[in-house]
C-alpha cells in the first residue's frame, strides 16, 4: 500500500507527541557524532547526550556565548572555530565542514563540524543544526574486512575479565604479507585480507567471534573452548589459506598462531594482549607456525607465575616499583682495562625475590609500557654512567633497545630529551638493538641509525651471527659494533667451526671500521684465548657478573688495582 499525502501528515501528527525523545534517541546512537540545534532567535542551544558527555557541560541548554565546557579548543584553532561558527549561523558555507581540535585532557581530538540552516514559515532563519564528528574516537569496524577491530576485542578482553575470568583468544598473523603488499599492490592485498576474513567467519560458524587487528592480523574469541578444539580449528584455517583464492589467483597464505586461556587471576587487558602477542611470535620465529599456547610456552599451570607476571606488568605501569639496573663491564681486549658497561634490567620485590629478566622480558617488550620502561632504562644508565666519568675518561654505556621502542615515532626525541635533562654526552651513549629489531622494515632502520649517527650515537647489533637476517643487517646499515652472541665462545677451544665464525666476523668488522664485542667470556684462560681473534672488546662473568652502580664501582676501581 502506498503512502499518500495525508498518510504522511497523520504520520507526523500522531508522533509529535514523542518527537523530541525521538531525537535524543537518534543522537544517543552515534558514538563519534554530536548534536546542538541552537534557537537563532533566543540564542538557546540544545545538546545531545553524547555532545554533554565529551565537551563536559553539565547541562542540556545554555545561552550562546555562556557554555562551561570541561574541554578546551586548541590555542591555534580558536579563530577557525568562532569564524566558522558565525558563517554558519550566516547562512555561509553550509556545505562545508569546518575543523578544529579539542582537548580530551591527554591529547587534542580532531572535530569536524556539519551544519544545517531551517528556515520558519516566513523563510528567515530559524534553527541552525550543528553535527560534529569526532576523528579522536577509533572504528569499531574495520572498512577492509567489515570486521570488528581493536577497540571491541578490548572491551570483549575486558567483559571476560570482569565477569569470568574464563575464554580463550587465538591470535592469527599471515607471515610475509609485506611481499604480498609488494607483488600485488595495495588494493589487490585488500582484497586478500577481505577473502581471508570470509574464510574465517566461515569456518568458526558460530563458535568464536573475529576481530581484524593492524596489518594482516586477526584476533578470534571463544567464550568456551579445548586445546584440542583450537588446534582442529587452526589446523583447518591453516589448510584454508594454503588455498587462498583471490580473482582466479591462487594466493597460498602462511601462517602462525598464537593463544592464550584466560584464567581468573588475570587482571588487565594490556598484559592479556602483549601476552597473546608473545605467543604468535614464538609461533613464527621459533615453532614455524605451529599454534604456541602462551599458558603452555611460558608458565604451564603454575597459577604463581601467572601471578608473578601480572604483578611485574603493574609495576611496569605504575612507577615502575621493583626495577633496578645492573651492569656488566665491557673491557678492551688489549689491554683488558674496562671502558665501558652494558645496563641490564632486574626486578626485585619482596615476597618474590630477584626475578631473571628471562622471565618477563620477552612478553613485556610486546606491552605497550615498554616504552615508557624503556625510557627509565635509559634515563637511570645515562645518570649512572656519569658516575663514572672520573674513574676512566670515555667511560661508555649500552643500552638495548626493543623493536617496539624504536618504532614509536617519539623514540628519537625521547632520547635527545633523556641525554639533555641527564647531562650525559651522546658518545656515552651505545644503542643496542636487540633481536626482533631485525624484522623491521630495512628503509626504516637505516633512517635511524643515520639519525642516531648524526646526533653522535653509537648503534651496534645485539646477538651476531644468531638469526636468518643479521647477516644481512649488517651488510645495509652501517653499524658501529657486532656483539658476537657468547653461544660461539662456548667450547670455542673444542670446535674448529666456532674458531672459523669467530675469526670471519672480526676479519669482516675489521675491513669494514666496525668495533666487536665477544660476549661470554667466563674465564683468563677463554679470555687469553679469544685474544688472538683480534675483536675490540671483552664481556663476560671472568670480569664480573652484572652488579649495581654502587658495586659496579667497586669492580672497576679492583681490576684498576689488579692491572697496575
Amino acid at each position: 500500500m502506498s503512502i499518500n499525502k495525508y498518510d504522511e501528515q497523520k504520520f507526523w501528527e500522531e508522533v509529535d507527541i514523542l518527537f523530541p525523545d525521538i531525537v535524543k534517541a537518534i543522537t544517543s546512537l552515534a558514538k563519534k557524532s554530536y548534536i546542538s540545534i541552537t534557537n537563532l532567535r533566543n540564542g538557546v542551544t540544545w545538546w545531545s547526550e553524547k555532545a554533554m558527555e565529551y565537551f563536559g557541560m553539565q547541562e542540556n541548554y545554555t545561552i550562546r556565548g555562556q557554555e562551561k565546557s570541561k574541554r578546551s579548543i586548541h590555542p591555534d584553532d580558536l579563530e577557525d572555530f568562532r569564524r566558522g561558527f558565525l558563517e554558519r549561523v550566516a547562512g555561509k558555507n553550509m556545505d562545508e565542514p569546518w575543523e578544529y581540535r579539542v582537548s580530551d585532557g591527554s591529547t587534542y581530538n580532531r572535530i569536524s563540524a556539519r551544519a544545517k540552516m531551517l528556515n520558519d514559515k516566513d523563510g528567515k532563519p530559524f534553527v541552525i543544526v550543528i553535527r560534529y564528528n569526532n576523528y579522536g574516537i577509533s572504528d569499531e569496524v574495520d572498512a577492509t574486512t567489515g570486521l570488528h577491530t581493536e577497540p571491541a576485542l578490548d572491551r570483549e578482553i575486558r567483559e571476560f575479565l570482569e565477569e569470568s575470568g574464563q575464554g580463550a583468544l587465538l591470535k592469527i598473523g599471515l607471515d610475509q604479507f609485506s611481499h604480498i603488499n609488494v607483488m600485488y599492490g595495495a588494493a589487490f592485498s585488500d582484497k586478500i585480507l577481505n577473502c581471508a576474513a570470509q574464510e574465517l567467519l566461515r569456518l568458526l560458524k558460530g563458535k568464536g567471534y573475529v576481530y581484524r587487528l593492524s596489518g594482516a592480523k586477526f584476533v578470534i574469541s571463544f567464550k568456551k573452548v579445548s586445546k584440542a578444539e583450537l588446534q582442529q580449528i587452526y589446523d583447518e584455517i591453516i589448510d584454508a589459506f594454503e588455498n587462498t583464492e583471490v580473482e582466479g589467483k591462487k594466493i597460498p597464505l602462511k601462517v602462525s598462531a598464537g593463544a592464550i586461556f584466560m584464567e581468573p587471576y588475570m587482571k588487565e587487558t594490556n598484559a592479556v594482549r602483549s601476552r597473546l602477542t608473545y605467543a604468535l611470535n614464538h609461533s613464527r620465529l621459533e615453532h614455524h607456525g605451529e599454534l604456541v599456547i602462551f599458558n603452555d610456552e611460558v608458565c604451564g599451570s603454575d597459577e604463581n607465575q601467572f601471578e608473578l607476571i601480572g604483578v611485574i606488568h603493574q609495576c611496569a605501569t605504575h612507577n615502575f616499583e621493583g626495577f633496578r639496573m645492573f651492569y656488566q663491564p665491557i673491557a678492551d681486549t688489549k689491554t683488558g682495562k674496562i671502558r665501558g658497561m652494558e645496563a641490564l634490567l632486574r626486578w626485585e620485590l619482596e615476597p618474590y625475590g630477584m626475578v631473571s629478566p628471562g622471565v618477563f622480558m620477552e612478553w613485556l617488550e610486546e606491552d605497550p609500557c615498554i616504552f615508557d620502561l624503556g625510557n627509565w632504562i635509559l634515563r637511570t644508565a645515562l645518570t649512572d654512567v656519569q658516575k663514572l666519568r672520573k674513574e676512566t675518561e670515555g667511560f661508555f654505556v649500552n643500552v638495548n633497545v626493543a623493536a617496539a621502542q624504536l618504532e614509536r615515532r617519539e623514540f628519537r626525541s625521547a632520547v635527545m630529551n633523556i641525554l639533555k635533562e641527564t647531562g650525559a654526552k651522546p658518545e656515552e651513549l651505545c644503542l643496542e638493538l636487540t633481536e626482533r629489531c631485525r624484522d623491521l622494515d630495512i628503509h626504516f632502520l637505516r633512517g635511524e641509525v643515520e639519525f642516531f649517527h648524526s646526533q653522535g650515537i653509537k648503534i651496534a647489533l645485539d646477538d651476531f651471527g644468531t638469526g636468518n637476517s643479521s647477516l644481512s643487517l649488517a651488510l645495509e646499515l652501517p653499524f658501529d659494533e657486532l656483539k658476537v652472541d657468547m653461544s660461539f665462545i662456548r667450547d670455542i677451544k673444542q670446535k674448529p667451526q666456532n674458531q672459523a665464525m669467530v675469526q670471519s666476523i672480526v676479519d669482516y668488522a675489521r675491513r669494514t671500521n666496525t668495533e666487536t664485542c665477544i660476549e661470554g667470556i667466563e674465564n683468563k684462560e677463554v679470555s687469553d684465548y679469544i685474544e688472538k681473534f683480534g675483536s675490540t672488546w671483552q664481556q663476560g662473568y671472568y670480569y664480573s657478573k652484572p652488579v649495581p652502580i654502587d658495586r659496579f664501582e667497586e669492580v672497576l676501581r679492583e681490576k684498576a688495582t689488579e692491572k697496575e
